[in-house]
């Protein structure tokens, strides 16, 4: 067993994820005042609100020192409730101290899951804010305006006021029942109060032979929630462990405390009355309701649905091959669908908002922006855009890295900004959008530009010209910076000068099938630009073979299908590279016989097969279609080493029914790699 005893380790999920909740909305708070500079009144009485919550729930974990941390702010966010009204005029001071309490706490909820976890010393951070506080008492005028004393009279009154217990009597429908029953209040402010009966209810449920409540429904009624913030929850119960459900009762969870109002033994003879089976049925809805699932059991969930859908594949080959069309496309169809069904609802269960990614951007834009004397303000555009939470992480790892480099190389200062005729503060743009299929992020910045002849000048140092400089397009000098080790910066901070940074969100990208792809302009600024697939599970794809050799790629990117022989005289070389006439324009023909080597002549059947992505279209030759399905792609083993995928335009490969490889290819990649130009309007 680690730090948390058995009943703390119980709850752990539970505290894990509602201060994980707080926290999120402290750092927005935190934010959005920083950006005022001043805390309203509603502020202020949310951070209290926030610290007095964390500051019990930890006390009941056993986090003392965590709790204890938490106190000391609340007190701090207390003095100034007194004060009444808003605080402006804030020092940063304030709002570093702030961020170093949510980075602490932040990092304990990271490491408490862990068998080795070990509280950290608060110790530093408490005598700090010991310290701010005292500062304030001394001189209050710094940052508060004065109050009327008989204001503050008003709100001690109205606290007071609401620290009075409220005189109600046992609910009518208690009065002729037996058994003990008992009034439970909860700590002020600590919000769910009929999710927190509830639980309370659930947990004594095992040591009582009938236990009920009142209000009735807890989970369900938000009318209950007011009831019990006002009046307490009433809970009857029956139980040879009277003590020990007492004792539960009195650890629970933000129970300020409880009364027993009534402790009548039960009477002889009693009636036993046996649930129903639609009792049964109806507890397990409403557990299922407030079921919480763990990540990694969903990605096993998911995992495990995609190793069905290849063994339907085989399935399916084996029946065929038998000739058992019958179950083939009877009972094995039905299970195939099901199959397909439960994993579109794992991959739904998974979705989170993009949004989910906007507080880290901020905190990261203020913390650089603050060390570096730099103005900036973050715009977002993404509305209600989800994606699979695993392509939220890599696109979160992503933009924190653009948004430092955003920063660091690409605003000026304020002075500078003013005297090239701009606005001091300078402007991120964030926009977010579902694109085909996927996920398109970009991140704009109104800086100065990358500067392509010091990205030449630092790659003559780095010898990193592999042909004559003239021959380099820009495209290709800004891809340059994506080298690992790159950097223009002569010396080494916190945020840059050690060349790691935009190679490792080039890497992380191609890890997950995702793309980033640089614009700028001197003096205007620079975009950074991201795609990824909406789910890395499974993709809907659409087979083909070339050769002896199969190849499928998204579905999404197929456009349209032409017979080769019938378009056999749009096709021209141009500076030795395939292009065919489609559609008045002259497009990339991506030729896998020559491009894999690939022994063999296309058939009269062959086909051409119209792709387009977010950036790139061309056309595929192919000898034929297989199916269009949606199959599980394998990343490609490591032993393939990290350049493989750019060098091949195979990014990884799938099983087929029969048992044989299908190589899974890049479109962006290939056409790129295959061409190295863009597409030509007829001339």
């Amino acid at each position: 067993m680690g730090y948390f005893d058995a009943d703390a380790e119980e709850m752990l999920e539970v505290y894990l994820l509602e201060t994980r909740q707080l926290m999120e909305q402290l750092n927005g708070v935190l934010l959005e005042a920083d950006k005022n500079k001043t805390f309203s009144e509603k502020d202020i009485n949310t951070v209290f609100r926030i610290m007095h919550t964390i500051k019990s729930s930890s006390a009941m974990m056993g986090l003392h020192a965590l709790s204890g941390m938490a106190h000391k702010l609340e007190d701090l966010f207390s003095y100034y409730r007194e004060q009444k009204g808003e605080i402006s005029r804030i020092k940063p001071d304030l709002f570093d101290l702030l961020f170093k309490v949510s980075d602490f706490v932040e990092s304990e909820l990271k490491q408490m899951p862990e068998e080795s976890y070990a509280p950290k010393d608060t110790n530093e951070v408490e005598n700090k804010i010991a310290e701010y506080l005292k500062s304030q008492e001394e001189k209050p005028e710094a940052e508060l305006p004065a109050v009327p004393e008989q204001t503050k009279g008003e709100a001690e009154a109205k606290a007071e006021k609401r620290a009075e217990p409220v005189q109600v009597g046992i609910p009518e429908i208690f009065l002729k029942k037996s058994g003990v029953v008992i009034r439970i209040r909860f700590e002020e402010g600590c919000r769910m109060e009929n999710i927190r009966a509830f639980m309370i209810v659930r947990q004594i449920g095992n040591l009582c032979s009938s236990v009920e409540s009142y209000p009735q429904d807890l989970e369900k009624s938000q009318q209950g929630a007011e009831y019990i913030n006002k009046n307490g929850v009433f809970i009857r119960f029956e139980s040879d462990k009277k003590e020990e459900v007492l004792e539960a009762v009195k650890r629970g969870l933000f129970v300020k405390d409880y009364e027993v109002l009534k402790d009548e033994v039960k009477k002889p003879e009693p009636k036993v009355i046996k649930k129903s089976p639609k009792a049964d049925s109806l507890a397990e809805t409403k557990e299922v309701e407030f079921l919480n699932v763990r990540t990694d059991r969903l990605d096993r969930l998911q995992n495990l649905s995609g190793e069905l859908l290849i063994l339907m594949l085989t399935l399916d080959e084996e029946l065929k091959s038998h000739g058992m069309d019958d179950v083939r496309e009877g009972t094995a169809y039905q299970v195939n669908r099901l199959i397909e069904e439960m994993e579109r609802t794992v991959m739904e269960m998974r979705m989170v908002p993009v949004s989910k990614v906007i507080p880290k951007l901020k905190r990261i834009l203020r913390d650089i922006c603050r060390d570096q004397g730099k103005e900036a303000e973050l715009i977002v555009n993404c509305g209600d855009i989800e994606a699979d939470k695993s392509v939220v992480d890599y696109v979160s790892e992503s933009l924190l890295h653009i948004i430092r480099n955003a920063v660091d190389h690409g605003l000026e200062h304020p002075k500078e900004r003013t005297a090239a005729g701009k606005n001091p503060k300078g402007s991120i743009t964030f926009n977010a959008e579902n694109t085909i299929g996927e996920l398109m992020i970009s991140v704009a910045d109104d800086g100065r530009g990358i500067d392509l002849e010091k990205i030449l000048e630092k790659a003559r140092e780095k010898h990193l010209i592999t042909k004559p400089e003239e021959e380099y397009d820009p495209q290709e000098i800004l891809e340059l910076i994506l080298t690992p080790g790159f950097t223009t910066n002569e010396e080494v901070t916190e945020y840059s000068g050690r060349g790691v940074g935009l190679d490792v969100v080039k890497n992380i990208l191609e890890e997950a099938g995702g793309h980033l792809y640089i614009q700028s302009e001197a003096g205007k600024g620079s975009t950074f630009t991201i795609t990824l697939p909406l789910s890395l599970a499974t993709i809907e794809c659409t087979r083909f073979r070339v050769g002896k050799c199969r190849f499928s790629v998204p579905s999404r990117y197929v456009q349209r299908f032409l017979s080769y022989e019938e378009n056999r005289d749009y096709i021209h070389l141009r500076n030795d590279r395939k292009y065919i006439l489609y559609d008045n324009r002259m497009l990339p023909l991506v030729d896998l016989r020559e491009a894999y080597q690939i022994e063999g002549e296309y058939p009269d059947t062959a086909l051409l097969v119209y792709v387009k992505s977010a950036k790139r279209e061309g056309v595929i030759i192919i000898d034929s279609m297989y199916e269009q399905k949606r199959i599980v792609v394998k990343q490609l083993p490591a032993l393939f080493g990290p350049g493989f995928r750019r060098h091949t335009g195979i990014s990884g490969c799938s099983i087929m029914g029969n048992g044989k490889i299908c190589a899974a290819l890049d479109i962006e990649i290939l056409i790129e790699k295959f061409t190295k130009e863009a597409v030509h309007e007829r001339e």
